[in-house]
């Protein structure tokens, strides 16, 4: 019963600071007029928070060797409800843009204890089901607690869905924390670099976790730029766009369930071929605004969807990449820290570049950053992924 419950407090951490972390594009507007910034500024506050999340990620495993788990989670807990306080209350940049960070190192912090307690503190009963949570728990916030919180705040303030969110962390993180598991006792690296090292001397890991990070540049860099896409391509208000995405979200959580079936029916190269072919199309038709808003919306929608077909079929494949992959925990942060750090760069050149050379600039490096991306993850597939893989 304890491992059940640790395993739902878990997703509803994920899910919680998940959805708070996406909601600021979209909130665009509301938040440049509480903190009286241009809204291309409001990517600084996305892009602080996703930095401390880097940060927060890489320091993980060692943060857990020498602090343990447990004491990790409640320490970040505590200090990430109280980073969002200050981020509520607050009306000036730098403290803004301070909290922001400090509340993404504590997500990164308790991203790596979720890697833990999913490699080594719930028992093999356990495992799919936290497997199931780290795959499902973002992108249902994205799907779901993103559009909530737009049209929650559209009929109140920005600020009402971000305290409701803070309450379900902090609830969460220190429910976790009453049933947390003993677990099987083993502890990453203690050495800070260690475990990323043995990680990386994998053959062809580097060059696959570049090219993840490139890639998810492009996927992540749109959420990241959506609000101010659509206020000035289609001039959408918050209550508008928080019902287009809701759209696009919930095909893409939906389509989670159904893509381990896509490759066992079609293989895995027909599969992976087919989703990076039409994920470059449906980018290059919607991202330059000239469609008409319906097609725009099911275009991106396309885009996202094939987006989790062919992640999650290069996830899949991570055993014949990678035979030998060192450190559980450590390997299981560089899937977070290439995530993040996808989304921390290009937020923060978004930021930069949206004052010197408008949105376009921003719409051209996210079609660089796919083709680039994808190309390496294709050369790591092609070089360590047999053609005659089966279904």
């Amino acid at each position: 019963m304890k491992e059940r419950l640790a395993v739902a407090l878990s997703f509803a951490l994920i899910f919680a600071f998940s959805a708070v972390d996406n909601a600021v594009s979209p909130m665009v507007a509301q938040i440049a007029a509480a903190y009286s910034v241009n809204m291309e500024a409001v990517l600084w506050f996305i892009s602080a928070c996703t930095s401390g999340t880097v940060l927060g990620v890489f320091l993980g495993p060692w943060l857990v060797a020498r602090l343990g788990p447990l004491r990790l989670l409640i320490a970040a807990t505590v200090l990430l409800a109280a980073a969002q306080a200050v981020f509520l209350l607050g009306s000036a940049q730098a403290g803004g843009l301070a909290a922001r960070f400090a509340a993404g190192f504590c997500t990164g912090s308790i991203a790596s204890v979720m890697w833990w307690l999913t490699f080594h503190g719930v028992s093999k009963k356990y495992y799919p089901a936290m497997i199931a949570v780290l795959m499902s728990a973002r992108p249902l916030a994205t799907a779901i607690g993103v559009p909530l919180a737009g049209l929650l705040a559209w009929e109140s303030s920005w600020q009402l869905p971000y305290w409701l969110m803070a309450g379900l962390m902090a609830a969460s993180g220190l429910g976790l924390a009453k049933v947390f598991p003993a677990g099987d006792g083993q502890a990453p690296a203690a050495g800070l670099l260690e475990g990323y090292r043995r990680a990386l001397s994998v053959p062809y890991a580097a060059q696959y976790y570049a090219g993840f990070t490139i890639n998810r540049m492009c996927y992540f860099g749109f959420y990241a730029v959506a609000g101010i896409w659509f206020i000035e391509h289609y001039g959408l208000n918050l209550k508008a766009m928080s019902l287009a995405l809701l759209v696009i979200g919930l095909a893409e959580a939906l389509i989670n369930f159904v893509v381990p079936r896509i490759i066992r029916r079609f293989g895995h190269w027909p599969t992976l071929n087919a989703s990076l072919a039409g994920s470059l199309v449906s980018l290059l038709l919607f991202i330059w605004g000239g469609l008409e808003l319906r097609a725009a919306v099911a275009a991106i929608t396309v885009f996202m969807l094939l987006d989790r077909v062919y992640s999650m079929a290069l996830v899949i494949t991570i055993p014949e990449m990678f035979p030998s992959t060192g450190d559980k925990t450590a390997f299981g942060s560089l899937n977070t820290l290439t995530a993040w750090g996808g989304l921390s760069l290009v937020s923060a050149l978004a930021g930069r570049l949206i004052p010197l050379a408008g949105l376009r600039s921003v719409e051209v490096l996210l079609v660089a950053a796919f083709i680039i991306g994808t190309g390496l993850l294709y050369y790591v597939q092609a070089r360590t992924v047999p053609k005659t893989k089966p279904a």
